[in-house]
């Protein structure tokens, strides 16, 4: 058994960590990628060095970090983090431009309960990639090739919210999207869309029982509504039964057509964008394109896979006590309205993410917290991780 620590005993220090991590978080959103990649690799690896864990990155101008247990341990939990500003953020999800300061937040956490010799910390793994919502090719055989130091029971992916909400959401899973580009040919890229959509729609598996529970429950939820409205672009949205919109924004296909500024020869003529739920893969989606698009070079771009977590998994249950503690409960979601990487997890791996956000105390910048919002987010940081590996002794109720 696993010797249980308290929460207060836990010796933060927010200063020290926001030093460390300032020229990382300090970067602009638009900084070259190389210059990015060098403050984190320095940030990553003295952390690593601190925590005792071994330090290893992929070649190439937007590589992937990790921190890996030692000799042939296997991790007991793993976090995923990125290092650069996503391509298409959804504030909802996170505050804008926050992925480095949520990067900082778990790796102060991480530090600061190796320190208080809390030993599971030496067995976890922390992947960090460029970004969540892109970058899927590359991070899928990275994944695959290190499943033995990445896998564990319980992963996690924190994110950091624009603000607390009455109660903290838990999702069993997230959404998908594939990415394909178009090039040459007199295809209407429009027309696919919407003809790729329409079988998604006719094919796709749909809501299970326990997701037609909770969407009853969401519908009635003011909250939850107001996040599908910050979430979803869509002009029936304001007139739509509560039941239906949250059954579209979950478990329909919503396509894009995005068409460059200037053709070019080499840059496809068109991206399709297509986020997914349950039952919608990559590899058919592609086939489908290819089969609608004859005289066009169709090539795919981007596959992040759809995933379900179970809610009786590890990792939900590690979160469930920490809503009631830190917010007036939980809101469990079928999955989450956004794309995750979860199901790159899932695929590679075995495990899946779950997402937890933390909130920005008010008054912050993502850039530059203050030292006592920045020292809250590690102190819930450390509370997560504990619970997960059940070294969390909790403090006496006072009667």
């Amino acid at each position: 058994m696993p010797r249980s620590t308290r929460l207060d005993a836990v010796p933060l220090r927010a200063a020290e960590h926001l030093s460390s991590f300032q020229r990382l978080m300090t970067l602009a959103r638009e900084t070259v990628p190389h210059l990015s990649a060098e403050a984190a690799r320095a940030a990553i690896r003295g952390a690593g060095e601190a925590i005792g864990l071994e330090f290893v990155e992929t070649k190439g101008v937007a590589p992937i970090f990790a921190l890996f247990p030692g000799a042939d341990a296997g991790p007991r939990i793993t976090f995923y983090c990125t290092w650069h500003s996503e391509t298409l953020p959804v504030t909802p999800a996170a505050a804008e431009g926050a992925e480095r300061l949520a990067l900082a937040v778990t790796l102060a956490a991480l530090s600061d309960l190796s320190a208080a010799g809390v030993e599971e910390i030496g067995s976890a793994a922390v992947v960090v990639a460029p970004g969540a919502a892109h970058g899927s090719l590359v991070l899928d055989p990275f994944l695959r090739e290190h499943r033995a130091k990445i896998a564990s029971p319980m992963g996690f992916w924190l994110r950091v919210l624009p603000s607390a909400p009455r109660r903290r959401r838990i999702y069993l899973g997230g959404r998908g999207r594939v990415v394909i580009g178009l090039w040459g040919g007199d295809a209407n890229p429009y027309e696919i869309r919407d003809k790729v959509a329409a079988v998604l729609h006719d094919e796709a598996y749909g809501p299970r029982p326990l997701d037609f529970e909770l969407i009853r429950k969401l519908a009635t939820n003011r909250d939850a509504l107001d996040l599908l409205d910050e979430t979803i672009e869509a002009p029936e949205a304001a007139t739509s039964d509560g039941e239906w919109r949250l059954k579209s924004a979950l478990f329909e296909a919503h396509g894009q057509v995005i068409r460059p500024g200037a053709s070019h020869p080499d840059r496809p003529s068109a991206w399709l964008s297509i986020e997914i739920a349950e039952g919608m893969e990559a590899p058919e989606i592609l086939a489908r394109i290819r089969a609608l698009a004859p005289g066009s070079r169709v090539e795919m771009a981007e596959a992040l896979p759809w995933d379900r977590i179970g809610i009786h998994h590890p990792s939900i249950k590690a979160v469930i006590p920490l809503t009631k503690c830190r917010s007036a409960g939980p809101d469990i979601w079928p999955c989450s309205p956004w794309v995750t990487p979860s199901g790159v997890f899932s695929r590679a791996t075995g495990m899946p993410l779950v997402e937890w956000g933390i909130p920005l105390g008010s008054g912050n910048a993502v850039r530059f917290p203050k030292e006592d919002a920045f020292g809250a987010m590690e102190e819930e940081a450390a509370e997560l991780a504990l619970r997960a590996v059940g070294a969390l002794e909790e403090s006496p109720q006072v009667p």
